[in-house]
């Protein structure tokens, strides 16, 4: 076996353990260093504010944390109703009433291309074609309010 120059299987089954066990253990070895670098640096910061002899905060001051506001400075903001509304009640079509909308438009004469839920140039075309033929004007995009005329 020596004079070959071919090591026995088992030796190389050892070897390959031993090559895996000493990674394992340098893996383990980068992690708690790593474990007690993050250690030392959560507990330098507060550290610092107690030894240093300037002020620091981590985050900036706010106008509404000012000790100057007074009691009555924590009020809470007014609500605007008109912008909570129309937050709320988009434009926005989701792809099942465009579906929809291409459905009725197919319906009405007037072709969308293929109902697939994407309000396209061909969709936009036929609506637009549908406003035109009730004598309205033509719309940039497919909306709420520009389907409104619609009839379902």
């Amino acid at each position: 076996m020596l004079e070959t120059g071919f090591p026995d299987r088992s030796f190389r089954v050892l070897q390959r353990d031993g090559s895996r066990r000493r990674e394992a253990a340098l893996e383990e070895f980068r992690e708690r260093i790593a474990g007690l670098l993050a250690l030392a640096l959560v507990l330098a910061v507060p550290l610092y504010g107690l030894f240093s002899g300037s002020d620091f905060a981590l985050v900036e001051e706010s106008i509404a944390a000012e000790p100057t506001t007074g009691l009555g400075g924590f009020q809470p903001p007014l609500v605007n109703p008109q912008a909570v509304l129309s937050r709320i009640e988009t434009n926005e079509l989701s792809a099942a009433d465009i579906r929809q909308v291409q459905t009725r438009l197919r319906e009405s004469g007037f072709d969308p291309g293929p109902i697939d839920g994407i309000a396209g140039q061909r969709t936009l075309a036929a609506l637009n074609a549908y406003r035109q033929s009730i004598s309205l004007a033509p719309v940039l995009t497919v909306s709420r309010q520009s389907i409104g005329v619609l009839q379902y």
